[in-house]
């Protein structure tokens, strides 16, 4: 007996927006699958399909074999059998016929799992068609209607065709509210297909439905990209382009443009006549500062331009490993370039991928002497490999101590001590015995290593340059006015 599908298959069309060739390929896997949960098997089940008529039959292929060797009752059919199913006398050994079935008489389980098996394909097929249908639009702006809150503070947010999205709190700028039935601008973040982990199976994360997942955003970065791109056409063109973007939500953006033709200004294409363009991006969030800011391949200008609006001095490079520099402003000028809680400085990182500091000239110039100081510290630990026994001399100016002053490097010490020594920044001999037992432990030196410079200054100078302690004994160079062993005040005439 043949299924007339007519009205099956229109129905399908109509409801579900599928195709023919789809809702005929999910009723023959409904059809296989409750012939499976009859017989045990779809192997032999054969489904043919008019399409002029719209009619579907089913049969079962049952092998010919001799009586004795019947062993399976819907494989294998006996050659009387079939002879007598099928009316012809020409059946042998070996031979398949075709038995037709009704599936109206399979029976009610298999025909509910059956059910069961197309409701599943039919959602397997919409979570497909949804999940095609939205990844197109990652990174794309699109509007959407707040449906309802949750109590973990997400939003639930239909986008059309009932097809409702998720507004994830961490996606929300705390800059704006948001209210029940209101459509607002989004950025499709990520559309995935979610599916049932091992803890979901376990009864766990119940909230969390499979199917398709899909995330809006309104404070990424990317929002405001989008919103730009959509305001200014010459970024369309490629008149204009956006180099690198900024943002902490809902406080400030920074964006960063350039162009390849001499004869257009990037910036005033953003910022648009009378600002109307980035008012309207700005509009759309809530008020958010954004400031547009011109690109250049030279750092130094790059990061001046990113530190606006603070007005930049001048940038000097620290070290162009690290990425580390300095840009320099005026002193009524250093608020605005760090900027309230830091975050003009903080965006103008993220935007140049440079580590600046923001200094006032008094600020560096101190940087710059400490700076000068290790730097000449640097060169002299440099060995020269070649030259071994020819040492560099170097000056107490290039150390930046006292002419009349003795090195710590000058006087025999353990080179890890002279190290520790300079760390602290006790340069010279005369700056070591400005400091008492007691204050060298407290900058982490041992008894040891204390008595050690001591012992090496005493040894190295001539009897007349030192004097004994009259109250401890200890032995103290010329000059002294404190004992720093036990504290006894001198006086020379």
């Amino acid at each position: 007996m043949s299924l007339d599908l007519t009205s099956e298959i229109n129905a399908m069309i109509s409801d579900r927006n599928m195709s023919e060739d789809q809702v005929i390929s999910l009723i023959h896997d409904m059809i296989k699958s409750a012939y499976k949960k009859k017989y045990g098997t779809d192997e032999n089940c054969l489904i043919e399909f008019d399409d002029t008529m719209r009619k579907m039959s089913v049969y079962q292929i049952r092998k010919v074999v001799k009586e004795e060797n019947w062993y399976s009752e819907f494989t294998e059919i006996p050659v009387e059998d079939a002879i007598e199913l099928t009316g012809s006398d020409d059946i042998a050994e070996g031979d398949e016929v075709k038995i037709l079935l009704d599936p109206k008489n399979f029976e009610s389980a298999s025909v509910q799992s059956a059910k069961q098996r197309g409701q599943q394909i039919v959602k397997e097929y919409f979570n497909d068609k949804l999940y095609a249908d939205n990844k197109r639009k990652e990174g794309k702006l699109i509007y959407g209607e707040i449906k309802r809150k949750k109590d973990n503070g997400d939003y639930a947010v239909n986008i059309g065709q009932d097809v409702e999205a998720l507004f994830p709190q961490r996606a929300q700028s705390p800059r704006e509210t948001y209210s029940i039935q209101q459509k607002y601008k989004f950025l499709v973040e990520r559309v995935e297909k979610a599916d049932a982990s091992g803890e979901q199976r376990r009864g766990r994360n119940k909230d969390r439905e499979r199917g398709v997942r899909i995330y809006l955003t309104r404070a990424s970065k990317d929002f405001v990209r989008a919103l730009v791109e959509n305001e200014v056409p010459e970024i369309a063109s490629g008149d204009v382009e956006i180099k690198s973007i900024a943002r902490q939500a809902g406080i400030r953006t920074k964006i960063a443009v350039d162009t390849r033709k001499s004869d257009v200004d990037p910036v005033g294409a953003v910022v648009g006549a009378k600002g109307l363009r980035i008012q309207a991006v700005m509009t759309e969030c809530e008020g958010e500062k954004i400031d547009i800011i011109r690109y250049s391949d030279d750092p130094l200008a790059f990061v001046a331009n990113a530190l606006i609006p603070a007005q930049v001095q001048r940038v000097v490079v620290i070290d162009p490993q690290s990425k580390h520099i300095v840009a320099i402003v005026d002193d009524n000028q250093l608020g605005i370039a760090i900027g309230q809680g830091g975050v003009n400085v903080k965006l103008a990182k993220m935007l140049c991928d440079w580590n600046i500091e923001v200094k006032t000239p008094a600020q560096f110039a101190e940087m710059e002497q400490t700076q000068k100081i290790y730097e000449n510290v640097e060169e002299l630990f440099k060995k020269d490999e070649e030259t071994p026994s020819e040492e560099h001399q170097y000056t107490n100016e290039d150390i930046g101590i006292d002419p009349d002053d003795t090195p710590i490097s000058d006087i025999g010490l353990d080179s890890s001590l002279v190290e520790k020594l300079q760390k602290r920044d006790i340069w010279s001999v005369e700056e070591f015995f400005e400091y008492s037992n007691d204050e060298l432990k407290d900058l982490g030196f041992t008894d040891e290593e204390i008595q050690e410079v001591r012992s090496v200054v005493v040894i190295e100078e001539d009897d007349e340059y030192t004097f004994e302690c009259p109250n401890c004994h200890s032995v103290l160079p010329a000059g002294t006015t404190v004992c720093p062993n036990c504290g006894v005040e001198f006086e020379f005439e």
